[in-house]
């Protein structure tokens, strides 16, 4: 998923945020195209380009179970169902992972699950990789880290989370009416995830922060497509892995 127009400072109340979001999205969802998901009239080229780009940045996902967060109409979902053993595609929108369903169930490997990510539970150390495309964005700070320690707390030891954010400014070109997206620094992105810890034993460790999506700087002049990878590991240093 993607945004639009700038927003501003305010002092934010979650339960707002959820409804603003919903709204947001279900003013996106007519026809649960690539454009809407993008919020950009050059999609289909973006996407071709993009997409491999993206993929190229995460970790072997052979033997994996993956959780995707945000899975929209289903843009990455099959390409990590082809790489991994299992993945658990997620979304609040239930027009977008209706589609999504209707388009790969036919892989046999995902599980299609329509739910709202600060609401999600799952047992502990059960995903090898989380991956999330243009989610935080739509999240409170509050939300950013409480979902932060539960990802934490879900992964295996050694387990990665990557997530690709925009940051600073908008990227995508379509108008609309209102936008309740939350444009960070990078830093603060940072910072967030820096302070978690689960159980004072696991935190997590940056294997790249706030890298570039060169096809954005290439076809839009946008150096504010930034993206992470974050591994699980043992605060003292150890890396056990299971």
């Amino acid at each position: 998923m993607e945004d639009d127009n700038d927003s501003s400072d305010k002092v934010v109340d979650h339960a707002d945020v959820r409804v603003e979001m919903a709204e947001f999205w279900r003013e996106q969802s007519h026809d649960g195209s690539l454009q809407e998901m993008m919020l950009d009239e050059n999609a289909d080229e973006l996407d071709q380009e993009e997409r491999p780009e993206i993929l190229a940045m995460l970790p072997d996902l052979k033997g994996k179970r993956v959780l995707e967060l945000g899975a929209g109409i289903g843009r990455f979902t099959p390409s990590l169902a082809r790489q991994a053993d299992h993945v658990t595609a997620v979304d609040f929108m239930e027009s977008f992972i209706k589609k999504n369903e209707e388009a790969n169930r036919h892989l046999g490997n995902i599980n299609f699950l329509q739910a709202d990510v600060t609401r999600l539970d799952l047992p502990q150390e059960s995903v090898d990789v989380v991956f999330s495309n243009w989610l935080m964005m739509y999240l409170a700070d509050e939300e950013v880290s409480a979902l932060a320690a539960k990802v934490l707390s879900w992964l295996t030891e050694g387990g990665y989370f990557f997530f690709r954010e925009s940051c600073f400014q908008k990227s995508g070109n379509k108008k609309r009416s209102f936008n309740p997206t939350f444009y960070r620094c990078p830093a603060d992105y940072s910072a967030i995830f820096s302070a978690v810890t689960q159980d004072a034993r696991y935190v997590y460790e940056e294997q790249f922060a706030g890298r570039a999506v060169k096809t954005y700087i290439k076809r839009k002049k946008n150096e504010n497509q930034l993206c992470w990878l974050l591994r699980k590991v043992r605060r003292d240093g150890s890396h056990e892995v299971k």
